[in-house]
Order: C-alpha cells, then sequence, then structure tokens
C-alpha cells in the first residue's frame, strides 16, 4: 500500500539537516584570533602587528621589533549558544549552548647570538577546532502519516557529535632588509583530527491492535587523520606614524594521513524498502587548503592608532578526503560511494581595529571583522554540507603592566545567522513535494586572559 508521507517526510526532513548542520564551520577562516593584543584587535594586523602573534599574522614583522617577549594568549573559556527555530516543533525552538575551553596561544623567541639582529621563533597555535555533542528525543502521538486513520505514535531523535583540532606548530625566520622594511617565513607542520557520527532514527507506529510500523533510520560516521605542511611569507614596512604589510599563504602539502567512513540508510514500511550498509577503514585521507593574502595598514594618530586588514582566500576545487571504494546496495543492488568530500568557494574577509593610549602602560582596543564562510551553494560535497554562516566577530579589552608583565583581558563576541530552503520529492512519480525552511542562529562569547613576559 503506497502511503501519503507529506508530514513524515518534513520530520526526517528536518531531523536530517539537523544532525549535518549542527556544528559545522570548517568553512570560516577568521573564527579564532591569536595573541594578546592582536585579539583584542580581531586579527586586523597584518600591517601592523607589535607581538609574537606576527608568527602568524605576518613573519616579516618580526625583525623590525626592538624587544621579543614570551608571549601566551589564553581565550580562558568560550560560550557557543546555537538555536533552531521551530526545531523541536512549529513555535518551539531548540537551543542548545556549551561552556568548553577556547583554544591557547604560544611563541617564544629562541635568542641565539649567531644570529645577530635576526630573529627566529618558535610558535604553536590551533587553526581549527570543535569539541561538540548535541542530542534529542521527541516522543509524541501525531498524525505524520496521512494514509492511516488518526493519529501514530511518533519517536524520533538524534544524536550529532563532532569533534576536530587542527594544530599548527612552526618556525619563524625574520631579517631586515632595511632600517624600515623586514621580511620573513614561518614554516608550519599541521595536524589534523577529526571525528564526526551522526545517529537519525524515527519511527511509527500505527496506534490500532497490530498496527502497521514505518522506520527510518540514518546513521553516519567517519574519523580521519592528517599531516601536512606549509609556508606563510610576510614582509613589514615601518613608516612611523604609518606601517604596512603584506602576506602570502600557500596551500598545504600533504604529508600522511589515513580515516574511515561509514554509512547506514535503512526505510521500513514507507512506499519501499531501502538497506544501504557499508564501513571502510584504512583509507588514505588527504585535506587541502587554499593559496591566501592578506594586506593591512596602521596608521598612529597620537592617543588613537587606526588599524585596517583584509585577507583573500582563493577557491578549492571538490576533492576526496577519504576516496572510499564504491559499493552495491543490498536492497536495490544501485553501485553507490561513501567518499567524505569538501569544496570551498573564494572569499575575502576584512577587519578594523582602534587603540586608545589612555596613558603609558593603560591601552584600551576595540575592534570589528568579518568571517565570511566559503560554503559553496549547492554543493555535493558532505564535510560541511549546509555551513553557510557568515560570522561578525566584535572584541574589546584593555592591557595594562603588572611588575614585568603585560597583562591583556577582554571579551570577544562572535555572531551569526543561515536560513536554509529546501525542497523535497517524496516519491518519484509523486509531483507533490515538501518545503521546510529553517533559521539557524549562532553566537559565541570568548573571555581572555594573556600575558607578555
Amino acid at each position: 500500500m503506497k502511503q501519503s508521507l507529506k508530514s513524515f517526510c518534513k520530520i526526517t526532513f528536518l531531523f536530517a539537516i539537523l544532525s549535518a548542520q549542527l556544528f559545522a564551520q570548517e568553512n570560516n577562516y577568521w573564527n579564532i584570533q591569536y595573541g594578546t593584543r592582536s585579539t583584542l584587535l580581531g586579527g586586523a594586523v597584518i600591517g601592523s602587528v607589535s607581538d609574537l602573534s606576527a608568527t602568524f599574522y605576518n613573519p616579516g614583522a618580526i625583525a623590525l621589533f626592538p624587544d621579543v617577549k614570551f608571549i601566551l594568549s589564553a581565550q580562558v573559556y568560550q560560550m557557543d549558544n546555537f538555536t533552531i527555530k521551530d526545531g523541536a516543533a512549529e513555535g518551539k525552538d531548540l537551543d542548545y549552548s556549551s561552556v568548553v575551553p577556547s583554544p591557547n596561544f604560544v611563541a617564544f623567541d629562541l635568542g641565539f647570538d649567531f644570529l645577530g639582529d635576526d630573529r627566529l621563533a618558535f610558535s604553536i597555535l590551533t587553526r581549527q577546532n570543535s569539541n561538540l555533542e548535541f542530542s534529542s528525543r521527541f516522543i509524541d502521538s501525531l498524525e505524520v502519516i496521512e494514509s492511516w486513520p488518526g493519529k501514530e505514535n511518533f519517536a524520533g531523535g538524534i544524536n550529532t557529535e563532532k569533534k576536530f583540532n587542527d594544530v599548527w606548530g612552526g618556525i619563524t625566520y625574520s631579517t631586515k632588509l632595511s632600517k624600515i622594511i623586514g621580511i620573513g617565513f614561518t614554516g608550519y607542520v599541521s595536524y589534523r583530527s577529526h571525528k564526526a557520527t551522526s545517529l537519525t532514527i524515527l519511527q511509527a507506529l500505527q496506534d490500532t491492535v497490530n498496527g502497521e510500523i514505518a522506520s527510518y533510520s540514518d546513521i553516519t560516521n567517519y574519523r580521519f587523520n592528517n599531516c601536512r605542511t606549509l609556508l606563510k611569507a610576510g614582509a613589514g614596512l615601518n613608516l612611523n606614524p604609518l606601517t604596512i604589510g603584506l602576506t602570502v599563504t600557500s596551500p598545504s602539502l600533504n604529508i600522511f594521513g589515513s580515516g574511515s567512513a561509514g554509512t547506514h540508510l535503512f526505510i521500513s514500511g514507507i512506499d519501499s524498502n531501502t538497506f544501504n550498509s557499508n564501513y571502510q577503514e584504512d583509507i588514505k585521507s588527504k585535506f587541502n587548503s587554499s593559496w591566501a593574502a592578506g594586506l593591512g595598514g596602521a596608521y598612529n594618530f597620537g592617543k588613537v592608532k587606526l588599524h585596517l586588514s583584509a585577507e583573500w582566500y582563493d577557491a578549492i576545487s571538490k576533492y576526496d578526503i577519504l576516496d572510499t571504494e564504491s559499493y552495491s546496495s543490498q536492497s536495490s543492488g544501485e553501485i553507490l560511494t561513501n567518499d567524505l568530500t569538501h569544496e570551498a568557494k573564494s572569499i575575502i574577509n576584512y577587519g578594523v581595529g582602534l587603540d586608545y593610549f589612555a596613558g603609558d602602560s593603560l591601552i584600551f582596543s576595540l575592534s570589528v571583522t568579518t568571517d565570511f564562510s566559503a560554503f559553496v551553494e549547492n554543493t555535493s560535497t558532505n564535510l560541511a554540507a549546509y555551513s553557510a554562516w557568515d560570522l561578525i566577530h566584535i572584541a574589546g579589552g584593555s592591557t595594562f603592566n603588572i611588575w614585568k608583565s603585560e597583562v591583556t583581558v577582554g571579551v570577544v563576541y562572535s555572531y551569526g545567522s543561515q536560513t536554509f530552503e529546501n525542497n523535497i520529492n517524496i516519491t518519484p512519480d509523486d509531483n507533490d513535494s515538501v518545503s521546510r525552511q529553517s533559521e539557524f542562529k549562532y553566537s559565541q562569547i570568548k573571555v581572555l586572559l594573556g600575558f607578555e613576559i
């Protein structure tokens, strides 16, 4: 018996999108800032960086520093909040919040005497990070299958987990071409570990004796690790009170990596039965990053200093992170793939920052920066298939001296939203479709405590 499934598909679609959408931020490049005062300035310091966060923002500027200090930037805690409009039911939003330690940044000058005025520094930073879990259950009496009389006993749930960490360790060399020009480069080795699991189960039981059952299960999981290397070069120009900086970042070169991928789709009692299940391990992994180029400058007006920066990221063509072997559907015999894929579009981010010098050792800073998503519309890739959030970061705080240390305290607030709309055809020979629109809202608060010793 062919069943009318409009309501059931609406719920299936919502749960599937939540599983894929939630926590996906692989498409944002400026979501983490580094250093103490550089964080308060939102990273808009390509042409004006004045501490060892220059190992990341502009390696060429380090040689222009009169004094280089050990820097420890600890964004002590961050609170993430996700809101899905009508996520639990019509008129009932679904909220998720978490408070977790935020990534750290450490850098120090190696200080070898034979270098003379040249600089050699070491840094370690977290380039991307996520450690989030989400669970939700929904049990009610609903009319989800229209061909069945009355309401059905319905139960559904998602249990999504996404954890990834991309740590960069780098050695920076910087030298002066003249008293006002410095150049340098940082060679990075990156190690990325990535794990994601998504479980979606929906079931409906006809509210009669020996009633029929409709069941939908969609389980996907993948994990991989990858080691790669890349180079960032920079140049700094000090024309006091004007400073200018330029940077270029190379694409990454893969060194080694492996992973596993699994999928299980089971549909029963809904027009026709479907059984697609596959798991593969010990697959060679690859992770690509693009060319990038940054330009920035600052001008000191006396009590106030203005910082401006922009950075371009090239597009990344579609590629396989995990290139699996094809397999046959257990129910239909159709040849399917279980590849993990990714692509990204070209974007440009912008930032502006202000310093107010209230005294010899007291500075107040404020900044606003963009963080546009590199999501490709209508992409067929699945690493971050729905992550199209354009974020805005607002940071503020102060820097002051305590004994021989320079202390920075501040707050970073980030926010963004995305409206997702799609149409689903219920059956191949049914012209009816399900239209679903959901609005996702995201916000984050980071608390910064940093030291230069």
